[in-house]
């Protein structure tokens, strides 16, 4: 039987899970012959980093530079599974640094919020409790309705929570209310279900939320509803004229009425029978307001971190409200071990690598430096009939690429291709060609084209959708333009510093509890991460050692990020000066956020009487004094199509095709931009759309955990 040929497009997670699962196959090699073809020199798409081995002044750090910051969260089962798997199957000997998936991978539980309260920021705490699951195995996966019963005792252990902490006036509240008719009523309405004695329950609080959760349980949702509605009246009546005054109770009411909004308006919108994407034709904070949800926590510091992690901005772009729920549901109420986990060092060095390695043992074809630049239908258009490519290089000798370099004794990527492999090397050094940019005015070395039945029988489409729009440019289907339509990708930027102070002497308040994430502050980077777990993996030399890595990101400011998208959008990369305007409005948003922003974060950077940043705490190897050592640092526009950010806004989910229904017979598509059941821009969406293509090729049978609803 011939080899069924695949042409895979892109080497980004999507397509990389894909041929993962297929060769996963003991006996794949009788069945395909697999040829990943991949715009420039490293693997990882959006989530690709890479080592600046520049030499200065002499020397050399091979840092880590990346898109942005990445973080796994404990309920992602299907990406750690898969990494699990990786590192298992890579078998690197116990003396390599990061040899195990445990090595490559730490979790943490706590996570700060910035929140601006009546014009003053402050750090908002969350500390989560670890557990003794592993992401990626077992446990069980909990369908709406048992997560509704868990969002219940969460509300129950913050309600205890306020028991233990509840001052004077709080206290007075309860007690006048005690023999009220609202207590009179609540009696009378748990009566049929409460039949434990009234001395077991401290407050009307108790008593419904008691009752709540005996209605969860045989879920009556009746029942269910009218308790909810009564605990939102209960905890108005004891708090809501306080929360000005009582910044805990104040985060404590946030939490409980967001909780309580969002049983309501589960129960009301039908989501326990329909699934969450019944209610993503409503954006999540508009969602909140319809089922009464007080401004105080629409407009709070946890609800803009739901956005945050989806590069929401403070309303700047939407967030259909399933999607969002689903997302905040499973990260609060079904992480293992702990909430989110970091890499343990570069996202390519810890992923992108190991996979690589054994891909390319099982004998998958990699084709560096081929650039995808159009699908071709054949003539009843409901096929690809051709792949057009660009060639941007051509290998010296044999027809390998070596892509990896070595840092401290792990493989990694770098940030440039290897000069010395190609025969375009010196002018492509010479002329500081970025062959992973569409503004590169770099031509291609030749074309190619692969041909259906010849060159390839299916292709499995993983390139990011912001360059679809240019790529499938014949495509006709109503169904794929209305996707391109509205599942829409966005611009984002971040920076990163290397700092010769620790956290002891910039003094975040909370660095104790592990080393700091922080969320929801001013845009355009709103999210700060200490990486400093990562200074052993780089290559510092003495004297220069950081004793800080400090990451941040967040979407890019408008009108910047409009311009980018219709870039994509008209495939107008004709300014070839345009990456380096943006990547200079990234670098003056970071020296205003220094200049602006750190005394809030790190107090101890800020003397008395001090009006500008200390430059003098960045690192640099040149020396440089001023702004020249905040020159020296890394900035980073992502304006190309391949590595904007997927949305997912207002009543867009249901626009998102899944892997095998394109209306083009030998065409699958993967990446955090298909219908994937999850349909949030992250690595686990990602991983599950691969999953998804590799069972569509297959034609395998096999669940993939979380990809349904109900």
């Amino acid at each position: 039987m011939a080899l069924k040929k695949l042409a895979v497009l892109g080497g980004g997670m999507g397509s990389l899970t894909t041929v993962y699962q297929l060769t996963s196959d003991p006996d794949w090699k009788s069945k395909y012959e697999i040829t990943v073809y991949h715009m420039g020199f490293r693997l990882g798409g959006k989530g690709a980093s890479g080592r600046n081995g520049a030499v200065i002044n002499g020397m050399t750090s091979q840092r880590i530079e990346e898109h942005g910051l990445h973080l796994w969260f404990g309920f992602y089962d299907n990406a750690f599974n898969l990494i699990q798997q990786c590192y298992k199957d890579n078998n690197r000997p116990a003396t390599m640094p990061l040899a195990t998936w445990q090595q490559a991978f730490t979790g943490y539980d706590t996570v700060c919020l910035q929140e601006n309260a009546d014009g003053k920021w402050e750090t908002w705490e969350f500390e989560t409790m670890p557990n003794e699951l592993t992401p990626g195995t077992g446990g069980k996966h909990y369908t709406i309705k048992e997560n509704m019963y868990r969002l219940l005792v969460l509300i129950k252990n913050l309600h205890q929570g306020y028991q233990q902490n509840k001052t004077s006036q709080v206290q007075a509240n309860i007690q006048a209310h005690a023999q009220s008719e609202h207590m009179g009523f609540i009696r009378k309405l748990v009566s049929g279900i409460v039949t434990e004695g009234e001395e077991l329950f401290a407050d009307a609080g108790d008593w419904l939320l008691h009752a709540a959760l005996k209605a969860a349980q045989v879920f009556d949702e009746g029942i269910l509803k009218e308790v909810v509605l009564k605990l939102k009246e209960w905890i108005v009546i004891i708090a809501k004229d306080l929360v000005k005054e009582d910044k805990h109770l104040r985060r404590i009411f946030i939490e409980i009425d967001l909780a309580v909004v969002t049983l309501k308006g589960m129960i009301d919108d039908n989501v326990t029978k329909g699934g969450f994407d019944v209610i993503n034709d409503i954006d999540f904070r508009d969602w909140l307001k319809k089922h009464g949800a007080f401004e105080v926590t629409v407009n709070s510091g946890l609800v803009q971190g739901v956005y945050g992690l989806v590069f929401g901005g403070n309303n700047q772009y939407t967030f259909e409200a399933g999607t969002a729920l689903r997302g905040l549901f499973r990260l609060g109420l079904t992480y293992k071990g702990h909430v989110y986990y970091r890499m343990m060092a570069g996202m390519g060095d810890v992923i992108f690598t190991p996979m690589y390695e054994v891909l390319q043992k099982r004998g998958v074809n990699f084709e560096f430096f081929n650039k995808v630049t159009n699908l071709g239908l054949n003539p009843d258009k409901n096929s690809i009939a051709t792949i057009s490519i660009d060639v941007q290089a051509t290998l010296k000798s044999g027809n390998t690429y070596n892509p990896l370099v070595t840092v401290n004794d792990l493989p990694c990527w770098p940030t440039t291709p290897d000069y010395n492999q190609l025969n375009e090397g010196n002018a492509l050094q010479s002329q500081n060609i970025n062959l992973e940019s569409y503004y590169s005015t770099w031509q291609p070395v030749s074309k190619k084209t692969l041909t259906s039945g010849t060159d390839f029988d299916e292709v499995i489409l993983g390139i990011s959708i912001g360059a679809l729009p240019t790529i499938t440019k014949e495509f006709t289907d109503p169904n794929w333009l209305a996707m391109l339509q509205h599942v829409i990708p966005i611009s984002t930027v971040a920076y990163q510093l290397w700092m010769n102070c620790g956290m002891d002497e910039m003094q975040f308040p909370f660095a104790d509890k592990g080393l700091p994430l922080l969320g929801s502050y001013k845009e355009p980077f709103d999210t700060w991460s200490d990486m400093s777990d990562l200074i052993i993996r780089e290559a510092w030399p003495e004297g220069y050692v950081p004793k800080n890595i400090a990451y941040f990101c967040g979407p890019t400011p408008q009108p910047y990020a409009d311009q980018i998208l219709k870039n994509a959008q008209t495939g107008n990369f004709s300014n070839p000066d345009f990456p380096a305007q943006q990547t200079q409005v990234a670098k003056d948003n970071a020296a205003d956020y220094l200049q602006n922003l750190t005394a809030e974060i790190w107090p101890g950077l800020w003397k008395p009487g001090q009006t500008q940043f200390d430059f003098t705490k960045l690192i640099d190897l040149n020396n440089g004094t001023g702004t020249a050592r905040f020159d020296a640092q890394f900035f980073r526009a992502n304006i190309d199509p391949t590595e904007l950010y997927v949305m997912s806004f207002t009543n867009s989910s249901k626009y998102r095709l899944r892997s095998d229904k394109t209306a083009y017979g030998n065409l699958f598509i993967t990446g955090d931009w298909i219908d994937n059941g999850f349909n949030a821009g992250c690595i686990e969406a990602t991983v599950m759309s691969g999953l998804q293509a590799a069972r569509a090729v297959s034609k395998a049978d096999f669940e993939i955990p979380g990809e349904n609803d109900v």
